[in-house]
């Protein structure tokens, strides 16, 4: 029974990583790979990444002419609706165009019925939204332009 106990006491701080007389070449905090260079303005980043969609990548639309439609107060729409798309009431049929936030950011738009009055309000897309750098749970003030 005695012979038990005492296996029991040595064996078990063997499960924690050693004995407790022996010493470890290593430090176990210390880690096994030595960084020597720090990421700067140098390291690639993801946006600049060869090999990305341009749809995400652009920002901005053209600043060309256009026919102003007028300003909308503009909502999160549709999450599960892909592409970057405004349905408003500004629009009797569907048709490219681009809005410009009060920011200055603009970005081209596929304009959607909603079937509502003009100053009812819109809905914009996730990606358009992202596009403009808007906060997605606030309403945005937009200017929406019809392509000609």
């Amino acid at each position: 029974m005695r012979m038990i106990l005492i296996s029991t006491l040595l064996l078990l701080p063997a499960c924690s990583g050693g004995l407790p007389w022996q010493s470890d070449a290593a430090d176990p905090a210390e880690p096994d790979v030595a960084v020597t260079v720090a990421p700067d303005d140098d390291v690639t980043r993801p946006e600049e990444r060869p090999g990305r969609r341009g749809d995400e990548t652009e920002n901005t639309a053209s600043d060309g002419d256009g026919t102003e439609l007028g300003e909308t107060l503009a909502g999160l729409g549709s999450p599960g609706e892909s592409g970057r798309w405004l349905r408003t009431g500004l629009v009797d049929a569907p048709a490219q165009g681009r809005v410009v936030a009060e920011n200055g950011a603009s970005v081209s738009v596929e304009l959607r019925p909603s079937g509502r009055e003009p100053g009812a309000g819109s809905h914009i897309s996730l990606a358009a939204l992202r596009a403009l750098e808007l906060p997605l749970s606030e309403l945005a003030t937009l200017t929406v332009y019809a392509d000609d």
